[in-house]
């Protein structure tokens, strides 16, 4: 069993029991920031792309910062579309 499956099969036992109720407005609230981070996390991810194509070889860990940051974006989203696939479940 997959770490992903583990925590779903826990969420949807935790709901069923009825333990797992969230305050909608701290979910929206959480979904706000999350999809701010991605912004932010994208263009930190913009300038570091322009920052290793100007410096080029005097960067040599420039091209793995932009995949980290590509990386850490995606997760981020991901846990947002998470969040609110959990809050349309919750209404």
């Amino acid at each position: 069993m997959s770490n992903d499956d583990l925590v779903n099969e826990v969420i949807d036992r935790l709901k069923d029991e009825g333990f797992l109720m969230i305050n909608e407005d701290f979910i929206d609230q959480l979904i706000i920031t999350l999809h701010a981070n991605v912004t932010i996390i994208n263009t930190m991810t913009e300038l570091a792309e322009l920052e290793t194509k100007i410096l080029g070889s005097l960067l040599p860990t420039g091209s793995r910062q932009v995949e980290s940051l590509k990386n850490l974006s995606v997760k981020i989203a991901e846990i947002a579309f998470n969040v609110e696939d959990l809050r349309n479940e919750q209404r």
